[in-house]
């Protein structure tokens, strides 16, 4: 008796198919750019055929706008996490630098992807990039502003710290060794010790 065959294109027995494309994608983008990264590249790298990966992807800029959308929404969802553990406002932001650091780490290439490195795609961002990116942003201005409110943290426009932390923590991603010494997460604890001091009431 024959066995049923897979629809044209489709890899049936992998785990995880969508994935594991994904950060094999993100890896091949950021150790060789994305211009020079084709999706038969990809293909070859996951081990299936490039009719299989346009079962999925089809074209190497979906593929990018899936691991930015997925980074950024994963990275929402860790970092909402860890604030959640803690109850007061300096804490929880220290929890916020840290956990998005730790995320960092654990997802290089995808950051790597992310910010650096990237040419020849066009500059429009996705509706859900958008949606995530903003929507991360709203949670850091809202942990600013619960400390503003409660005197923990000096009455200001919770805008410009809200963007001094953000590019601390991406700026991370120009210059840490993920196979150096220290960790993200003590880099992130250095850097909210120094930042807190000009957050902290006169």
């Amino acid at each position: 008796m024959e066995s049923k065959k897979a629809a044209p294109g489709r890899p049936a027995t992998m785990q995880m198919p969508r994935e594991t494309i994904l950060a094999h994608a993100s890896r091949l983008f950021a150790e060789n750019g994305y211009e020079r990264t084709a999706l038969r590249d990809v293909a070859a790298s996951v081990g299936l055929s490039k009719a299989a990966v346009y079962h999925y992807f089809p074209t190497k800029q979906v593929i990018y706008d899936a691991i930015v959308a997925d980074l950024l929404e994963n990275l929402h969802n860790h970092v909402v996490e860890q604030v959640g553990r803690h109850t007061d406002d300096p804490s929880r932001l220290k929890a916020f630098m840290v956990a998005h650091a730790e995320f960092f780490e654990q997802h290089h290439s995808e950051f790597i992807t992310l910010l650096h490195g990237v040419s020849g795609i066009g500059t429009a961002q996705s509706s859900r990039q958008v949606e995530v990116r903003d929507r991360y942003e709203r949670f850091l201005r809202g942990l600013l502003s619960g400390g503003t409110i409660s005197g923990a943290f000096i009455d200001c426009d919770v805008t410009i710290p809200a963007r001094a932390i953000l590019s601390m923590l991406n700026w991370m991603s120009r210059w840490f060794d993920p196979n150096g010494a220290r960790r993200a997460t003590a880099f992130a604890s250095e850097y909210f010790d120094f930042f807190y001091r000009g957050l902290m009431p006169r």
